[in-house]
């Protein structure tokens, strides 16, 4: 089922059981609200996100500060997510405190290629 989504509605804000999908002015905040990210996820969220970006939210915070681990799947799906966005001339940053997930980014090589935070409102400010 799809929803329509608000494209100027601060504070908007759809809940689902696994993800939450948040408007702050123009930027789209999705939230994985589940400590596992793993196989059985990464479809789904892409899909979403694919849909996000082709829908014209050009401006994407994507916040992993639920999730303690991350496997190589959904680490997969982040990269396609972001080479959709570089198409579309778009921006996606990410939201990652778990220090166990962040070193999977360290060592995988992504630690420099996507635009990571501690916070939603660092995130958020770094669109100004």
């Amino acid at each position: 089922m799809m929803h329509d989504i608000p494209t100027m509605n601060k504070g908007y804000t759809f809940g689902y059981e696994d993800f939450t999908k948040e408007m702050n002015g123009d930027v789209l905040i999705e939230k994985v609200n589940f400590s596992r990210a793993t196989f059985k996820e990464a479809q789904e969220f892409k899909d979403r996100l694919v849909y996000d970006i082709l829908t014209n939210n050009l401006k994407i915070i994507i916040d992993l500060s639920s999730c303690e681990y991350i496997d190589s799947t959904f680490l997969g799906a982040l990269v396609v997510i972001l080479k959709k966005m570089a198409e579309r001339s778009g921006e996606i940053k990410y939201v990652i405190p778990q220090p166990s997930a962040l070193y999977l980014f360290k060592i995988t090589g992504l630690y420099g290629v996507l635009n990571l935070y501690r916070n939603k409102e660092e995130a958020l400010e770094s669109f100004a």
